[in-house]
């Protein structure tokens, strides 16, 4: 295949933590080593990360500094989204790539670019039903993409239902995890919980200590590891103050974080809503399965349909039964255990980037470039 000229457009980008940031790395630094010449346009959140700078060959492209882009109830500032957009579109316009691939959030700058950014990609990691202002911007941004991935099959559904977008217009391009991280070396230690995410409102962490305090009285020997941070620490720490064997880490190194998770038992993961679910899928990796709730945002429960996974009501009673049922039943467990490694191996990032290479040279070659 012959070497591309790729656009990225990202809010966040490496280092900074989170799903779509390592989905951009992932991909976009196989698709470097591959020959492909990368580019990722991104916000400087950080005055000390340097504006210009190459990451395993990705040409790394920082501007529009906002100091309080993300406030502290995690929403998103309108004059860092209006500066990002609009010097994005400054940026783009003098470019000439052979394609732009422009992450969801935070919407407004794919409608900024689209004038000098052809063709555009628009990728989804979600679609919301509420609230008003986020629905209205999707109906705008379904119109801005020359062409759609969705990073689950659920997205992908809704999209075509919700959005009402041709399902001929839809890629899936699922997120993938590197399982040689997760595998070997650790032995698992039976009723070792895990949950490693973001600990902020829509991830419901405070719920699965609630339930982790009523499991506690009926099998003494679980304990539960909360690994990350977010606007809703402190007060999970104070709900989980008085209960023994609940250790909230807050944000620990990748390396550490892999250690726990591979010497895990099972994997929480009680958030309302999920694009996708990469944690769920690094546990997975681990042959860790696991456990997630039934809320209608949710996509990570579509994983639970492959087996690899429990899908319960989302309150702590219900959550809690499914623990204390799993872990007195060991052959249930293994079964979970061996599916979920399974589907983890066809998760390959290196996988996922062959797909999103031999779809990007059809949309070059469909452009005529």
């Amino acid at each position: 295949m012959r070497r591309l000229k790729i656009a990225f457009l990202t809010e966040f980008f490496y280092p900074h933590i989170g799903g779509c940031e390592k989905r951009f790395y992932e991909i976009g630094r196989r698709l470097a080593a591959k020959n492909h010449d990368v580019h990722v346009f991104t916000i400087q959140y950080d005055y000390s990360l340097p504006k210009e700078e190459v990451i395993e060959g990705i040409k790394v492209h920082r501007y529009s500094h906002s100091t309080s882009y993300i406030s502290p109830d995690s929403f998103r500032s309108l004059g860092g989204i209006l500066r990002y957009s609009l010097t994005s579109f400054r940026r783009l316009r003098k470019t000439n790539f052979e394609l732009y691939y422009s992450n969801q959030w935070p919407m407004l700058h794919s409608l900024f670019v689209k004038p000098v950014a052809a063709p555009l990609i628009q990728e989804w990691c979600e679609v919301w039903d509420r609230p008003l202002r986020a629905t209205i911007m999707q109906k705008l941004l379904r119109r801005v993409g020359d062409y759609h991935v969705a990073v689950s099959e659920f997205t992908k559904q809704r999209l075509i239902n919700n959005l009402k977008i041709s399902p001929e217009k839809i890629v899936l391009i699922t997120n993938g995890v590197d399982t040689a991280k997760f595998t070997g070396g650790n032995k698992k230690i039976w009723g070792r919980i895990i949950y490693v995410g973001r600990i902020v409102p829509h991830k419901r962490v405070e719920l699965l200590v609630e339930a982790f305090s009523e499991v506690k009285k009926r099998v003494p020997k679980v304990e539960l590891h909360i690994i990350g941070s977010g606007l809703c620490i402190q007060s999970v720490k104070k709900k989980a103050k008085d209960i023994d064997d609940c250790f909230i880490h807050g944000f620990l190194p990748e390396k550490q974080m892999i250690e726990l998770v591979k010497t895990a038992w099972l994997f929480v993961l009680p958030s309302e809503r999920e694009g996708s679910g990469i944690s769920s899928m690094e546990a997975m990796a681990a042959g860790v399965p696991f456990i997630t709730l039934d809320y209608p945002n949710n996509a990570a429960k579509e994983l639970c349909q492959l087996d690899c996974g429990i899908l319960v009501k989302p309150n702590e009673k219900a959550i809690a039964s499914a623990i204390i049922q799993l872990f007195n039943d060991a052959n249930s467990w293994q079964k979970l255990s061996n599916s979920a490694l399974d589907i983890a191996k066809k998760h390959e990032w290196d996988k996922i980037t062959n797909q999103m290479e031999t779809f990007f040279h059809t949309v070059v070659n469909n452009s005529g470039k």
